[in-house]
Parts: C-alpha cells; sequence; structure tokens
C-alpha cells in the first residue's frame, strides 16, 4: 500500500519538477509505512531530509494527498543505506521555465472548461496570446483542487515555449519567501531583485502564502511594480479575493485586484462527467457507465479528490485482481463524503476535538486565551468550517459566543500554523479519520 500511493505521488511531482531536482531529491526516497494519513519516507541522509523539509515538504504531502484520496501527513526518515544524492543541496529551480515542450500534464490541451472554469481559461488564453496588454494583472482565485494551479502552468508553459530560458518564472508565493531568505542571509538582495524583475512573465501561486510577511510584501510590492509598469505579465493565483485576503497589506491588495479577477467555482454535473472521462482515461482506466457517474455525482468535488479516488480505485483493482464495477467501488471508497457530511455536526467535532486534546466542552468555549486551549479551539473552528455548512457566526456562538471575526481570524491562523507545524498535521489527520469512519 504505501509504495502504491508513493508511485502515484511521484507521477504527479516529475510533471512538476525539473528533472535534476526530481531525481536528485525525490527518486532517492523510500516508502516504508503508510497508517492512519501519514506516509513514512525513508531518505539517504540528514542533510537530505532537512533539504525537504525545507523546500519540498508542502509538495511531498499534497501529491500524497492527492493520491491516497485523503488529507495526508508525510514522515520523514533518515536511513543511511539508501543511495546519497550526488549533488550540492541548491534551492529548487522549478521557478525557471526551459524552451522545451510544455509538459502534457499542464497544458491548455488536457484542462477540462466547464461553466465553472471559462471566464479563467478564457482569460488565462488571452493572457498568453498578448502577454502584458489585456488583464494585467490576471487573478485567479477559488478553492482547492479546482485548477487554478493547473492553469497558472498552462500558461507559464505555453509562454516559455515561445520565448528564451529564464524569461518565464513559475513558482510558488512560499518560494518566493524562501528565495528572499537565501537572498538575505547571503548579502544577494541585489541579484535577487535584479532576477525577478528581469522576467517577462511572473506568475505565482498560493499568493495568500504572503500574509502577515511584511518584509516579503514590501519586496513583492516592489517587484510587481517594476514589471507591471514595465508592461510584463503577471498571473497570481489565491484561495480567495484580494478584499478577502486578512494580513495582506491594502495596497498590495489593490494592485492585485487592479487587472482582471476570474473565479473558479466547483465543477457543475456536466463539468463532472467530462473530468472523470478525462482523468480514468489517462491513467488507462475503463469505467462502466454506472461506475463513470456514480463518481460524477459523489466523488468529484475538485480535481485533486478525483485524482485520489482513481488512484485507489486503480490500487484496489490491480491488487485484488477484481474488475472495477460499482460495488468494488463503493467498497473501496466507503460513504460519499455527503453522506458523511450529514452526520457530522460542530457538537460531535467539538466533542471530538476535546477528547483528542483531553479537554472539556465548558473548558474549550471559556474566555481563557491560554496555549492550552486557544489553538484546540481554533482546530474545532476549522474542522467545523471543512466539514460543515454552518455559518461561522452559529460556530462562535457554539464556541462561548464568539463573533464572526473571531473564528474567521482562527480559520487563518490554523492554516498558518499548518504550513509549519507536523504535530497539528497529526492531530488534524487523526481527528478527521474519527469524523470520518
Amino acid at each position: 500500500m504505501p509504495d502504491t500511493i508513493w508511485l502515484a505521488a511521484q507521477r504527479r511531482l516529475r510533471g512538476e519538477l525539473l528533472e535534476k531536482d526530481f531525481e536528485t531529491w525525490i527518486e532517492p526516497l523510500r516508502a516504508v509505512r503508510w497508517a492512519d494519513g501519514v506516509l513514512t519516507l525513508e531518505v539517504p541522509s540528514g542533510l537530505a531530509r532537512d533539504w525537504l523539509r525545507n523546500h519540498f515538504l508542502a509538495a511531498l504531502e499534497r501529491v500524497v494527498s492527492e493520491a491516497s484520496g485523503m488529507p495526508a501527513t508525510v514522515l520523514l526518515a533518515v536511513n543511511r543505506a539508501l543511495a546519497v544524492p550526488g549533488t550540492t543541496p541548491r534551492p529548487a529551480r522549478r521557478a525557471e521555465r526551459t524552451a522545451s515542450a510544455p509538459p502534457a500534464r499542464y497544458s491548455f490541451d488536457n484542462f477540462v472548461v466547464g461553466a465553472s472554469n471559462q471566464l479563467a481559461y478564457g482569460a488565462a488564453q488571452a493572457v498568453v496570446a498578448q502577454p502584458g496588454a489585456r488583464f494585467n494583472p490576471l487573478f485567479l482565485h477559488g478553492g482547492c483542487g479546482l485548477g487554478k494551479t493547473h492553469l497558472l502552468n498552462a500558461v507559464a508553459n505555453a509562454l516559455a515555449y515561445q520565448r528564451p530560458l529564464g524569461a518565464v518564472a513559475c513558482l510558488t508565493a512560499e518560494n518566493f519567501v524562501n528565495e528572499m531568505i537565501l537572498a538575505i542571509e547571503g548579502r544577494r538582495m541585489e541579484r535577487f531583485r535584479r532576477k525577478f524583475r528581469g522576467f517577462d512573465v511572473l506568475v505565482v501561486d498560493d499568493i495568500q502564502f504572503l500574509a502577515e510577511k511584511r518584509r516579503s510584501q514590501e519586496e513583492f510590492c516592489h517587484t510587481f511594480n517594476a514589471l507591471h509598469d514595465g508592461s510584463k505579465q503577471i498571473v497570481i493565483a489565491s484561495d480567495r479575493q484580494p478584499h478577502e485576503m486578512r494580513g495582506i497589506e491594502e495596497a498590495l491588495r489593490h494592485r492585485f485586484a487592479a487587472g482582471l479577477l476570474a473565479r473558479i467555482d466547483s465543477p457543475d454535473p456536466t463539468l463532472r462527467e467530462a473530468l472523470v472521462a478525462r482523468k480514468a482515461s489517462a491513467i488507462g482506466l475503463a469505467l462502466e457507465p454506472d461506475v463513470a457517474g456514480y463518481l460524477a455525482e459523489h466523488w468529484c468535488a475538485n480535481v485533486r479528490e478525483l485524482e485520489g479516488v482513481l488512484t485507489r480505485i486503480e490500487a484496489q483493482s490491480t491488487l485484488s485482481g477484481r474488475p472495477i464495477t460499482l460495488p468494488l467501488v463503493r467498497e473501496t471508497l466507503g460513504p460519499p463524503p455527503a453522506a458523511r457530511a450529514e452526520t457530522l455536526t460542530p457538537e460531535r467535532i467539538i466533542g471530538e476535538v476535546c477528547r483528542h486534546f483531553e479537554l472539556t466542552t465548558a473548558e474549550l468555549a471559556s474566555p481563557r486565551r491560554t496555549a492550552r486551549l486557544a489553538v484546540p479551539r481554533q482546530l474545532a473552528m476549522y474542522l467545523c468550517r471543512q466539514h460543515t455548512d454552518v455559518p461561522l457566526t452559529q460556530i462562535g456562538a457554539k464556541l462561548g459566543g464568539r463573533d464572526h471575526s473571531t473564528v474567521l481570524h482562527a480559520l487563518e491562523a490554523i492554516e498558518r500554523r499548518l504550513e509549519k507545524d507536523v504535530t497539528l498535521r497529526q492531530a488534524v489527520s487523526a481527528l478527521r479519520a474519527r469524523l470520518q469512519a
């Protein structure tokens, strides 16, 4: 089971990283254990472990989540018997596209278009046709797994194919921050500025990562201004609209909103059917109409979820030697998310959080703000928001009468902590497993 998940995760990363980075850092890893949403990977050295934690952990956990079809955590364990990477550590160079043909994984040709993403798709194509002239910046926003990253990379790949090496930058906001930190530590900020202000095209994913990082926001704002003033194309993606981005300076939010804002919504029934057909075909699965219809109706809230689901079905069919039928699919996947969500209430979620952290509901709802109570309380709010349709005001009411803004702050605080706190990610995985059991 760990090998199956890891192989599927590797396939995803191979399409996203430069070949040298993949061969150096990802290929030597070995999956040794999968349990309760945690994948343990062996690494060849402490140096490799630390480098992976600092530069690739978020990407590893994302692709493992996609491959397994559930929120996942990656643990890195040193095994010096593995082959040691043969190059000196260096920052991942995913930002710089080569002039070779665009990878098949991220192109306009394999992006499935529907009513929910048609505006974003059309705007992205217009940017490629006239970079810097229309829709500058182009700001894509929407929930996780709906295709923002695909469109960003499709734009970057198409434009890089037409331009010399190093003319197009495609990276996450986290990459930008990490490169800036390295430049500051190495006293190379002028080189950093020349690099980022010298691109013809800047494509940045997960821009919300800049929240509360004032120095990084200031530097990005200067980069944005330099490129925009030079009619260089900027494409940005976020999980929310600019005016909803707490922790981002107002001046920067206004710049984001100055171009075209294109929202990507959850797929409608027609698009879900097309997505199931396209994604199944991409991995060589032939699905009977009843299976395809069931997946489209119940397991296609977003593309990442669907890809993980199809991987699990393929693995179960291959390992058991059974054909892919509706009974096998139901057995493999369990109750659909909608059916599980119907049984979840804020009271149940709060109860599970209290049991996990050994607290009482009265303590969680109390006005006290000690770390022992604040983090579990914020986590309860986060899980209530993720797994129920209860409004924020009602969530706050069930946790001591807290208001809408307090709950919103808690959600953002937990999202930031989850980026860095392995223990908290493990707690979330464990709680979700119990809630969905």
